[in-house]
C-alpha cells in the first residue's frame, strides 16, 4: 500500500474527527503504515499523522 501514495499527493479523510477534509501527503513512513499530511482545517493548516486505511484517494 505504501506504494501508492507518494509525497504531494491529495487524499480525502472519509471519517473520524477530521472527515471529510482533504489534505496533501508529506511523508509516507512504509514501516508504520502511516502517512504525514498537511490538512487545511478551520484556523489554518495542521500535520496529521494517519494509517493508510483511514483516507482515501480525492
Amino acid at each position: 500500500m505504501a506504494a501508492d501514495y507518494v509525497p504531494g499527493d491529495v487524499v480525502h479523510i472519509p471519517q473520524g474527527p477530521f472527515q471529510g477534509v482533504c489534505a496533501v501527503v508529506r511523508e509516507v513512513d512504509s514501516v508504520a503504515s502511516r502517512l504525514q499530511v498537511d490538512a487545511l482545517v478551520k484556523g489554518g493548516t495542521h500535520g496529521l499523522n494517519l494509517g493508510f486505511d483511514e483516507v482515501e484517494w480525492a
